[in-house]
């Protein structure tokens, strides 16, 4: 008998037989059909132990086709073709996509949007910058930041590329701190920027100062908030040559910060009880002095006639006959970059007169 084939065993097309029956082979009889030579022992094994004649015929029509053909390159080349092709559908297979791929969108036509340059002159007169901030706005809806820019010094002209139209441009110079873009990132919340009294300078003082531009130009005029008072004179009408020993002065009721854009109506919600002392060159007798000393605060033009808002007031003291004494001078409403000089005349203890100019 034939030997049978084990359930389940693979069997491959390999070679046409004469009587036109397909010759198939195991996967371990492929790797021997690889090496392109014919399996003549594993036919006469079968013969010998087939008893049926058919068979016996068979097998050795098989063995005779196989012995006088050359080797079965070509059917080896076919068969390695045929499993290699098995080995990479898999990967073929789970390399598709499962999704159809949607067609390519053409994206609609965007508008161009033309840019043009801001040319912003500024200008400092007197004043020393070592910084300068340049915050550029639109003029339209909630008028957003739109360029910013930094600089080391005062620039007579700088040109920023900038969307077209009118733009709010502000320029802070000198500023104590950095500036948060993100919290200034709208006009509104610029114009209530405010510094503080403390961190201000007199020789490099903040300055600022906004513009709107026309025709993509515009100046922008830098001002500082610092308010100048100068002790001009200092007079002594006493009898029997008393002096005026120890004299010194400050400033009373100061504001303690200002917004850096506001022009008028300064009301401080905060006031600083007193400024330090400055003392005068030497002690005034009967000859009056001229010490010129200069002190600074923030602008307060409250009116005279509005109630619970004091403004700053100089005080002078000094000691007469080892007597301390005190004598106040209120100061007049005081603008943005105010300056206002003093007069003084001490006629006793008790009793004195002044100007301001």
């Amino acid at each position: 008998m034939i030997q049978e084939r084990p359930a389940g065993m693979r069997v491959f097309p390999f070679y046409k037989m004469p009587n036109g029956k397909d010759f198939t082979l195991t996967p371990v009889r492929f790797l021997q059909v690889l090496g392109a030579l014919p399996d003549v022992a594993y036919i006469c094994d079968r013969m010998k132990n087939s008893n049926n004649p058919m068979s016996r015929q068979r097998i050795a029509r098989l063995y005779l086709s196989l012995r006088h053909r050359r080797p079965l390159r070509s059917a080896g080349k076919l068969l390695l073709c045929y499993f290699t092709y098995l080995f990479l559908l898999p990967a073929l297979l789970g390399s598709c996509r499962k999704d159809p791929v949607p067609p390519e969108t053409v994206p609609e036509d965007v508008p161009a949007v033309d840019s043009a340059l801001v040319c912003i002159r500024t200008q400092a007169e007197g004043h020393e910058v070592r910084r300068l901030d340049l915050f550029v706005y639109g003029t339209e809806g909630l008028r957003e930041l739109e360029k910013y820019a930094r600089l080391d010094s005062l620039e007579a002209e700088v040109c920023l590329p900038a969307l077209p139209g009118d733009k709010q441009v502000v320029a802070i110079a000198n500023s104590p701190r950095q500036l948060n873009l993100k919290a200034l990132a709208r006009y509104d919340a610029m114009e209530q920027l405010a510094f503080s009294f403390t961190d201000d300078d007199p020789e490099r003082p903040v300055l600022g100062g906004c513009c709107t531009t026309q025709g993509q130009e515009g100046t922008v005029v830098l001002q500082p908030l610092l308010c100048r008072v100068v002790l001009a004179a200092v007079g002594n009408t006493m009898d029997g040559y008393e002096l005026l020993e120890n004299p010194r002065v400050r400033l009373r009721d100061l504001p303690a910060g200002a917004e850096i854009l506001r022009q008028k109506d300064f009301r401080p919600a905060e006031l600083l009880d007193a400024g330090a002392w400055a003392a005068l060159p030497c002690d005034i007798g009967y000859f009056p002095q001229e010490p010129r000393t200069t002190l600074w605060c923030y602008p307060n033009d409250t009116p005279a006639d509005v109630l619970g808002v004091p403004r700053p007031t100089l005080e002078f003291a000094c000691e007469i006959r080892g007597r301390a004494c005190s004598f106040e001078v209120p100061l007049p409403p005081l603008a943005r970059d105010a300056s206002v000089a003093v007069e003084l005349t001490v006629d006793g203890p008790g009793t004195y007169h002044h100007t301001v100019r």
